[in-house]
């Protein structure tokens, strides 16, 4: 059977679909995980390569970000003074000492395995995915109780991560943030281990502590759905990509017949335009990369 980039996060691809995805909360076991991506012996070279900046890496602790001056002392380049740039030592003295957890933002825009790997599974399911690395000391919780917008699979790299996942919002109207209020019944409690798939549907409120004994390495990959702020976006895209009217009408007629020839267009443009058209475009639209 042909690997697809689905298989390196579950098991079963087609009871993953139609039981677990935007559902429900599930341990997974893939026979290939993609543990050999981004592997924890990498992340000093990472960390020691000089070219690793803010804000691509944060150091956390719980919901407070430590001042990025307390790892990335400045550096003299061409004759000028720039910061932001990791300094390795810094940065695992944080951790080591005061707890703190390592955050990696954005890893499949600048590693060329997770980019692969991103993109590979954004092009199967058709929807935007992004990546983000995280080591937690032992006994630690880097994040409070919150909500994602997205679906995430957890990869678990090396060490073990206890999770708690809670229900999913009540209705369409809630935002991704911390959770201050009761997050619901536990639905599902696990110790990631490593090889280990943990999928959280999108807005399921969970949080993590890592493990005793070991530092917990995961990898997150993050898979964004289309809001409604998404689809206002587009839908007034598509209005005006496609009528040309002139910029600056010169009197109250030449207005108010571009008014009209607007209505018309946009009345034209919308009897054709389905529900699932509209839906469709935009997660086409949210898979082109960034200009």
């Amino acid at each position: 059977m042909t690997e697809t980039w689905l298989s390196r996060f579950v098991a079963d691809e087609e009871q993953f679909r139609t039981a677990l995805w935007r559902t429900t909360p599930a341990v997974l076991r893939p026979e290939r995980p993609p543990v050999d991506v981004l592997p924890a012996a990498e992340l000093d070279r990472l960390l020691d390569h000089g070219l690793l900046k803010v804000p691509y890496l944060g150091l956390v602790q719980r919901d407070a970000h430590l001042p990025a001056e307390r790892f990335c002392p400045p550096r003299v380049v061409l004759g000028e003074v720039v910061g932001g740039y990791a300094d390795g030592a810094a940065v695992r003295s944080l951790i080591r000492d005061e707890r703190a957890t390592l955050l990696l933002r954005y890893v499949d825009q600048w590693h060329e395995g997770v980019r692969a790997l991103a993109r590979g599974l954004a092009a199967e399911i058709g929807r935007n995915v992004e990546a983000f690395y995280f080591l937690t000391p032992p006994g630690t919780q880097g994040r409070p109780v919150h909500r994602d917008d997205a679906d995430v699979f957890v990869v678990q790299i090396s060490g073990a991560k206890r999770w708690w996942v809670h229900g999913g919002p009540a209705d369409g109207n809630w935002v991704p943030e911390r959770e201050d209020g009761d997050p619901g019944e536990v639905l599902l409690e696990t110790v990631l281990q490593p090889g280990e798939v943990l999928y959280v549907p999108r807005g399921f409120a969970h949080r993590a502590r890592a493990e005793e004994g070991a530092p917990s390495a995961h990898l997150s990959l993050t898979i964004r759905e289309a809001a409604t702020a998404n689809l206002y976006t587009v839908a007034q895209s598509l209005l005006a990509d496609s009528c040309e009217l002139p910029g600056r009408p010169l009197d109250d007629a030449a207005l108010t017949e571009a008014a009209a020839a607007l209505i018309a267009h946009a009345g034209s443009l919308l009897a054709e335009l389905t529900p699932a058209d509209l839906v469709a475009v935009t997660r086409q639209v949210m898979l082109q990369p960034a200009a």
